[in-house]
């Protein structure tokens, strides 16, 4: 007997992760990108699951700020598409490319079927990308994305609220600490609620851990960068005794002042990546992931 051949999902609502319930009126729900879930509500949504986590005090609730550089690496590397599919708690939507492609498949998923011919296709999905993007240009799904280094600061807004308390793992030199004094004199903490380490190579895993384990953080920001931030949460989150933990990027970079972040019209319409690259262009590399993105969401 043959075996009927399944067509992977590129997106939907079909959800794997179980919705999860904090009150009597909202549950999480996903939809998929690539195989990769992703939270579905808008910046709102999030920062209220946020709040409530850390209201309640939930340890280990891990939380993923994904973009499309996270979902052409999840297709290279198994393992790290894994931890986002598995081991996540939360994975929110930090890329507006998210947003585009989830809008451009919505739309011509229907109209795309009826269409035989695959140039035919391809011309249909190129049409309503670019009809798609001008609503992006024009700030349609700014309230769609949470950017990663913004719940920085809505995060320790939150441990302000509610007396809790912070730790800062990472970034270049002393970033760290100068994110910590930011956010301090951003939000009023004190500074026995926050406190900051370098991390690997100044200092060592063990000793890192021997921190976290003392101050006992509420919020633990993991600023390692994409991928490798991933791999220390999944290799240690058992390990130490933290409540919200998420990886931040390059998030230090901007609250140490050591680097510009974009001007708020560009984060308005989603184009803070074109930004750092006009300012940093030896990420030229890096950033190759998003033109390979757009390409897969037009091949369909």
């Amino acid at each position: 007997m043959s075996k009927k051949k399944v067509k992977k999902q590129v997106w939907g609502p079909k959800k794997t992760k179980k919705a999860m319930k904090f009150d009597d009126t909202y549950s999480l729900k996903y939809w998929k990108m690539f195989d990769i879930p992703l939270f579905g509500g808008d910046k709102s949504r999030v920062l209220k699951e946020l709040e409530n986590q850390i209201r309640q005090g939930r340890k280990k609730y891990w939380v993923a700020t994904v973009n499309p550089e996270f979902v052409m690496a999840g297709k290279k590397d198994r393992w790290f598409k894994r931890i986002l599919q598995t081991k996540t708690s939360l994975n929110v939507v930090d890329g507006i490319g998210l947003i585009w492609a989830f809008e451009l498949i919505k739309s011509t998923s229907f109209k795309v079927d009826k269409v035989r011919s695959k140039f035919l296709k391809f011309m249909t999905r190129w049409w309503w990308g670019i009809k798609t993007g001008v609503d992006v240009l024009r700030g349609k799904y700014k309230e769609r994305v949470a950017s990663g280094a913004d719940l920085v600061v809505d995060l320790a807004k939150m441990a302000k609220k509610y007396n809790k308390k912070i730790f800062l793992l990472g970034g270049w030199g002393d970033r760290a600490v100068k994110t910590g004094e930011y956010l301090i004199k951003k939000t009023g903490l004190k500074n026995n609620q926050v406190r900051a380490c370098a991390g690997e190579p100044t200092v060592t895993n063990e000793e890192v851990k021997k921190d976290i384990n003392k101050f006992k953080p509420d919020v633990l920001l993991v600023a390692y960068g994409m991928k490798r931030q991933e791999m220390w949460i999944e290799e240690n989150l058992k390990k130490i005794d933290a409540g919200v933990v998420m990886g931040v990027g390059r998030s230090f970079d901007y609250y140490s002042g050591d680097l510009k972040r974009a001007p708020k019209v560009w984060r308005k319409i989603g184009m803070e990546w074109l930004y750092s690259l006009i300012k940093e262009p030896k990420r030229i590399k890096r950033q190759l992931a998003l033109p390979k993105f757009v390409g897969r969401v037009l091949r369909g």
